[in-house]
């Protein structure tokens, strides 16, 4: 298990959040001084919430001035940019996470940290080149198969035709990595002509995330639930308790009633949907509060409620695309995913307007490697 050092308790949320996540939680006593404390004790990780502790860069620097924390990966939660200063000829890596901030986010930053400290690591084991070659040859192709089996599984998930309606126009962009992720989304029709959506991101990747996804489909078919904030409260009813330590579902829930225009949403550990004005050139964030699904067996999801003009538009997406960065690290944000769907044609389909969407985040990124799924969900009111 692996241990974190939490500095800049609040409140119990975020210590249960990390040990609900499969971590070991420290957190500082009054009974030790910090220098002793770090100096006898085996830590996997720092995490420094920057909105309690205030300087952070002094944290930082002082963990990297010492022997037993300067190749411990720190993790900081910060309104603001800071420098760290590194003491020494190898101190560990910084990761800034701006306030605020969906838990989703914070738990891959913390699980990428650690997985590149591992990877990191010496392998002490010897070995002959033929062995070892055997070994890579073995490993690849038993790696090639579960790839091959979950993404078999992931595209059972996805609806195979999105529901058709002459006053509503729907598209969806699903662009999986190489390596399986745990994006899925679906799209149904109500026995009263609604539209419901779903879109969701489970933690991690592979097969295992796979698995949890095919979970997480099987809970929401089993809820029963029309209305996006029940559903969202009984899929969590149901997975919490078996879910694996560690392992995580964010979802966003919308249902569309295309003769009146009503929109639905609730959101568990989810990006927020953007609502597109045509009428007044704006965009706006659809929020509505709720954790992952699988944190905490009672927790409740806010309905939010609004309504489509004709030409008005929906947009649910996974943080793959916000999170994507550029050569120079910038990453892609709400703001200029906001601006490339206010910039799209509004005669345009909704398939075209992911494609110009796409267009614009092909180009910022460059040659820059997408390191996760990258999903869009688009609905238009068109009548």
């Amino acid at each position: 298990m692996d241990s974190i050092f939490f500095l800049g308790r609040d409140n119990d949320s975020l210590p249960t959040l990390l040990q609900k996540l499969g971590y070991s939680v420290i957190e500082p006593t009054d009974q030790i001084s910090l220098p002793d404390f770090v100096s006898n004790t085996s830590l996997d990780l720092i995490l420094i919430d920057g909105r309690v502790m205030g300087d952070v860069g002094e944290l930082c620097s002082f963990f990297h001035s010492q022997q037993n924390t300067r190749s411990v990966p720190i993790v900081c939660i910060s309104e603001e940019d800071f420098e760290a200063t590194k003491n020494g000829e190898v101190a560990s890596p910084v990761e800034v996470i701006k306030a605020p901030f969906t838990v989703g986010t914070l738990a891959s930053r913390i699980a990428m940290m650690l997985r590149l400290r591992k990877l990191a690591g010496t392998d002490e084991r010897q070995g002959s080149l033929a062995e070892i070659n055997a070994s890579l040859r073995d490993n690849n192709l038993r790696f090639k198969k579960e790839l091959d089996e979950a993404r078999s599984i992931q595209q059972s998930l996805l609806p195979r035709n999105l529901p058709r309606d002459a006053r509503v126009d729907l598209a969806v962009s699903y662009q999986p990595l190489d390596e399986v992720g745990g994006d899925w989304y679906f799209a149904s029709q109500t026995a009263d002509k609604k539209v419901s959506l779903q879109i969701a991101d489970v933690s991690g990747h592979g097969l295992s995330a796979a698995f949890i996804g095919s979970m997480a489909k099987l809970a929401m078919t089993a809820a029963a639930r029309e209305q996006p904030d029940e559903l969202l409260g009984e899929m969590n009813r149901l997975l919490a308790p078996q879910i694996p330590s560690g392992r995580f579902v964010t979802m966003g829930s919308c249902l569309y009633d295309p003769s009146t225009g009503a929109l639905r949403w609730a959101r568990a550990g989810h990006p927020p949907a953007l609502l597109l004005r045509r009428s007044s050139q704006t965009v706006a964030q659809i929020l509505g509060d709720g954790f992952a699904v699988g944190f905490f067996e009672d927790s409740t999801y806010a309905l939010v409620e609004d309504r489509l003009e004709v030409g008005d538009a929906v947009l649910m997406f996974t943080d793959g695309i916000t999170e994507a960065q550029d050569r120079s690290g910038d990453a892609f944000g709400l703001q200029r995913l906001s601006e490339a769907l206010l910039a799209s044609n509004p005669e345009a389909s909704c398939s075209d307007i992911l494609l110009s969407i796409l267009d614009v985040f092909d180009e910022f990124r460059g040659e820059r490697l997408i390191r996760d799924d990258v999903t869009l969900l688009l609905l238009k009111r068109s009548a």
